[in-house]
């Protein structure tokens, strides 16, 4: 069984460097200058200095041909006070590399690291305090529109990691960015985001994969959840859609707080009109009790 770990992956930033300004400005509030480009620049902070300075991942914001704001990530697992002395050196040599503002961001994966990387960092300088921009698994946004999981499917997985366990609908959005992003991704954010998840959480995100038609999962999701064994049989496949809609309805009900009675439960597993369950989905994220969702 995989481990939960809250560890954001650089990765994610690696493959899609927009992700970067995203998790500034929705995350950390933090204000953007304009700017018309996100591009990958180097790690290594190195000019001609015995000792090297490489920050885990390095993005440039620019505003066409000017460069307007480096941003110097770190992903931080443990405590060590040493570390925060690079951090003054990682940001200040990418500040004079690029000669514009830099800014430094600290990904931790859980409360405490994070609360811990946020305290102010004196120099000793008047004024020149480092306070880094810090994300832990509570500052990530909820993604759950299909449409904001398809634009930008890396902050999409980061979402479904961190808030799968509580909101279905973070799953549901998780199988659009999987069916958005690229093939050699797709194995990695999908082991990534389920060692995040509780038990539960799991069984719904591996229902959603096997019930969903998309023609990338005939290979990726038979190693996964073994929908292979399901190809040919469209009758089984229509119940077992109806079945992972039904689980969802459900889900979506429990992560709003409601006690879902047994009564309930039993009429919305043993309709069989997909249809119906699908419009009960988005039903039951606004309803003020679970049998208002057959008014």
């Amino acid at each position: 069984m995989p481990s939960r770990s809250h560890e954001i992956p650089l990765r994610l930033v690696q493959n899609q460097p927009a992700l970067a300004p995203v998790l500034l400005r929705e995350v950390l509030d933090y204000p953007l200058p304009e700017y018309s480009e996100v591009a990958s620049t180097s790690e290594a902070l190195t000019n001609c200095d015995p000792k090297e300075w490489n920050v885990d991942s390095a993005v440039v914001l620019r505003q066409g041909t000017r460069t307007v704001l480096g941003v110097a990530i770190e992903r931080q697992n443990c405590y060590d006070p040493k570390k925060r002395y690079s951090w003054y050196a990682y940001l200040a040599t990418l500040c004079g590399r690029l000669e514009c503002p830099a800014v430094l961001v600290v990904l931790c994966p859980d409360r405490a690291l994070a609360r811990w990387c946020a305290r102010p960092f004196e120099t000793g300088h008047p004024d020149f305090v480092l306070r880094p921009l810090v994300i832990g698994p509570d500052d990530l946004p909820v993604v759950a529109e299909v449409e904001r999981a398809r634009e930008l499917p890396e902050l999409a997985v980061l979402s479904a990691h961190a808030h799968g366990s509580g909101d279905v609908r973070t799953l549901k959005a998780l199988v659009e960015a999987l069916d958005a992003t690229a093939d050699r991704n797709r194995a990695f954010y999908y082991d990534y985001v389920l060692s995040g998840l509780n038990e539960a959480a799991r069984r719904e995100l591996e229902g959603l994969m096997s019930v969903e038609t998309y023609e990338w999962q005939s290979d990726f999701a038979r190693k996964y959840v073994g929908i292979g064994r399901e190809e040919g049989r469209e009758e089984g496949r229509e119940e077992g859609r109806a079945q992972g809609v039904a689980r969802s309805v459900i889900g979506v009900l429990e992560a709003r707080g409601f006690t879902v009675s047994d009564q309930v439960r039993a009429r919305i597993r043993s309709c069989t009109d997909l249809g119906v369950l699908e419009a009960w989905v988005p039903k039951a994220v606004t309803v003020q009790a679970p049998e208002d969702l057959f008014d």
